[in-house]
């Protein structure tokens, strides 16, 4: 009988996490867990076991998704670490609306916590990684101005608008409203995409160096040289610049096995979610804060990696075109989940929500479109980020009805 490969054994060996959270969805689709009580301590355990499997597939989604990334360059290659993150945070918005318990609210809360962390954590700490030393790094101007007009966009007519419609107030739309947004979200990105990797690619491209990169280049032994575009992409989250090696129809199918997991394992995050919030006396927006970090945690890490490398361009690409597909892909599934089954998403912010948004929307637009960043600018992003979470804390203690 002949024996596998070691080739076979290397590909496989990596791979056990992702067929391990495979099993757990598995389970999960068939509603067996150690406990149907989500806050008993068995059941703590069983939730925090579905979000590890998780993170693991979703870090193993995104390592194959990079194979693929350096292997198309850019902007081709952000645009598939893009798709593959906002998979996992559209399968686990809809798992959460269509459970038993369906939450009308997640879609808007997981958004809005992207929107936080993108533009507030992720860039905060970027900019910081990257100007250390008192340093300005430098990226293309023109990839800011490309994705910040249809993010502010966008992000006002999903998240605002809806709280100041009259036909159907409270945050949520009527059904020809709801058409509208879902339709220009939907045609708004793809058009943005077409253009990105046909006739405007030079936009999401870095023509200069950095600070870093140039003293970097001097030192270098025999002078340096200029790399590629997809070799810094190889460098930075690889490590090794054998791009021919890696084969396409393998990180496809390893890469759709991983997202697949992801999704089977969200559903057996379904009501366990709110449970074990009601149960720690936490305020339900943190549940959109959770699926927000799942689903940034590779990408995140990867763009802080770039950012600390000197890759502000690659970060730059990687964080706002995470956004703009958050809102231009979640919100018309969530639409379109409305009209399948009938569950309504309410899509308006509460006014201290929407009041940070504003602003952070007005502080990005300020700061990414001069293509200079420094650590002070980070600064005020951490802020933004640092008052939003005092924000969702403050509603954990609002006062009850006769009190003052």
């Amino acid at each position: 009988m002949p024996r596998p490969s070691s080739s076979f054994l290397r590909m496989l060996l990596p791979e056990i996490p992702v067929i391990l959270g495979f099993g757990t969805g598995m389970m999960a689709i068939v509603h067996w867990s150690p406990s149907d009580l989500p806050a008993s301590p068995v059941g703590i355990l069983w939730s925090a076991w579905l979000v590890a499997c998780i993170l693991v597939c979703a870090f193993r989604a995104m390592a194959h998704a990079d194979h693929l990334a350096a292997k198309h360059g850019e902007p081709l290659g952000t645009l598939i670490l893009t798709i593959a993150a906002i998979t996992i945070e559209v399968a686990a918005v809809c798992a959460v609306m269509l459970g038993n318990h369906g939450d009308p609210t997640v879609a808007r809360d997981a958004m809005f916590s992207v929107l936080m962390l993108i533009f507030n954590l992720l860039v905060g700490l970027a900019m910081l990684l990257a100007g250390k030393g008192g340093r300005e790094v430098q990226f293309n101007p023109q990839s800011a101005g490309a994705y910040l007009p249809l993010v502010i966009a966008l992000g006002v007519i999903t998240l605002v608008l809806p709280r100041f419609t009259r036909s159907m107030p409270g945050g949520w739309m009527s059904e020809p409203m709801e058409i509208f947004v879902g339709l220009s979200s939907f045609t708004l990105y793809g058009i943005f995409v077409w253009m990105q990797t046909t006739r405007h690619r030079d936009f999401f491209a870095h023509h200069g160096q950095s600070e870093r990169a140039e003293v970097a280049r001097q030192n270098a032994p025999h002078g340096g040289g200029n790399p590629s575009d997809s070799a810094p992409l190889v460098e930075l989250l690889h490590g090794h610049a054998d791009v021919a090696a890696i084969s396409t129809p393998r990180s496809s199918a390893l890469l759709l096995f991983a997202l697949v997991s992801v999704v089977l394992i969200a559903e057996g995050l379904v009501g366990r979610v709110r449970a074990l919030l009601d149960a720690a006396y936490l305020p339900p927006g943190i549940g959109g804060v959770l699926i927000g970090c799942l689903v940034l945690a590779p990408e995140g890490l990867a763009s802080l990696k770039a950012a600390r490398h000197g890759g502000m361009q690659r970060c730059i690409n990687i964080l706002l075109g995470s956004a703009l597909a958050t809102i231009g892909l979640t919100v018309p599934a969530v639409i379109a989940i409305h009209f399948i089954t009938g569950v309504s998403p309410a899509l308006g912010l509460d006014t201290p929500d929407i009041v940070l948004l504003v602003a952070t929307f007005i502080v990005a637009a300020i700061n990414l479109t001069r293509g200079r960043v420094n650590a002070l600018q980070g600064i005020v992003h951490i802020l933004l980020f640092i008052a939003w979470l005092v924000v969702i804390l403050d509603e954990a203690h609002l006062p009850g009805p006769g009190h003052p």
